[in-house]
């Protein structure tokens, strides 16, 4: 069979969205190599039997030394491992994994994950993006696209010369998050905000929107979860916990539980390649509400499986989130219900499982 080499940036990257393929490929006799930076999750893949390569990534930073050198180090590791396909996943991972399979004439396999904001004016650092991505993808055996903005830019840049496949995100897996029943009872309403700390995903108006609807529906809880990415956001959070606005469950190694508490996650995000807290709230039986942009307006039905509000706009989101808890109890618990379906229909990681395997056959074919 044939040595395939997974370039991804975190273990919980591989273990929480990836292990269903790289398992599979496991099994189906590849010998796979997955090069991370370590971390102990790794350590569920090493007793299964696949190959693990300790690889420091300096993933935010912007060293043109540090890129070259990790550039370097997946040249070499292409050609230790004599590897017959290359998988890579986000940004940096592959940019340089596509410099270092071009130059070592081996086919790649690309899944873009939210790489450009949504909307007509990019920022310096994305069109610098797109023009790395440019050079660095042109010769890639097929990019994996998770909404349809990115494919729309990246499509352009590379002059549709490259094949590609649409996938649902990472997918959810069914079985992992399973349908819970609705809360009982609307004596309290709670929302989730599960997400990285910081400006992008929307943290500011999450606060404005709590303190508003707050006022006025003193049984809605309002439930952080997430690491702080930016330390500036702290002292408000802080202040809204001792007001009893808020409320800070750090960081979860296991969301199901306070997934399965919520009646609703809120998900603010200024732009995602398709976000998995919709799916697995939404896999969960739980109603959405979210930013109307690419990679979150995919996995909500607007007035069914959730709502879909205006992207920085508080007034728009205090509007459906009051909307939500004026429904009776029932409606509530109905949307929950069409939103696992939907997972069902259009969300499994299945699909993404068996549209990679597709491919992966197909270029090991050539």
């Amino acid at each position: 069979m044939s040595n395939i080499v997974i370039l991804i940036p975190k273990d919980n990257v591989a273990y929480n969205f990836r292990a269903e393929l790289f398992l599979k490929l496991q099994e189906l006799g590849h010998a796979v190599y997955i090069v991370c930076p370590y971390g102990e999750k790794l350590e569920y893949f090493r007793t299964r039997g696949i190959h693990i390569i300790d690889l420091p990534i300096d993933r935010r930073g912007t060293s043109i030394l540090n890129d070259l050198k990790l550039t370097k180090e997946y040249i070499r590791i292409i050609k230790e491992t004599k590897a017959d396909l290359v998988l890579t996943y986000t940004t940096k991972c592959s940019v340089y994994g596509g410099f270092a399979c071009e130059a070592t004439h081996t086919p790649y396999i690309v899944n873009t994950a939210g790489i450009m904001q949504n909307g007509d004016k990019l920022s310096a650092l994305e069109r610098f993006i797109l023009e790395l991505y440019r050079v660095a993808l042109r010769k890639a055996s097929c990019l994996m696209y998770q909404n349809d903005h990115e494919c729309e830019l990246l499509n352009d840049i590379l002059r549709h010369k490259v094949h590609y496949r649409r996938i649902p995100g990472s997918g959810v897996n069914l079985e992992q998050f399973p349908f819970k029943p609705y809360p009982e009872n609307d004596d309290e309403i709670i929302f989730n905000f599960v997400a990285r700390i910081m400006k992008g995903k929307g943290i500011r108006e999450y606060l404005d929107c709590a303190e508003r609807v707050k006022a006025d529906y003193p049984n809605a809880r309002f439930v952080i979860y997430g690491d702080y990415d930016d330390e500036s956001f702290r002292p408000r959070i802080e202040e809204l916990q001792r007001r009893g606005v808020v409320e800070y469950g750090g960081i979860q190694l296991d969301m199901k539980p306070c997934i399965e508490r919520a009646h609703a996650v809120i998900h603010p995000s200024y732009y995602e390649g398709m976000t998995n807290v919709v799916l697995e709230h939404s896999a969960m039986g739980r109603v959405c509400l979210g930013s109307d942009v690419p990679g979150i307006r995919e996995g909500i039905e607007d007035g069914k499986t959730g709502y879909l509000f205006q992207v920085r706009d508080v007034d728009s989101m205090v509007e459906k989130v009051e909307t939500f808890i004026r429904l009776p109890h029932g409606e509530k618990a109905a949307m929950g219900r069409a939103a696992r379906e939907k997972m069902e229909r259009e969300f499994s990681r299945q699909i993404v499982t068996n549209i990679y395997l597709e491919e992966i056959e197909r270029i090991l074919a050539l």
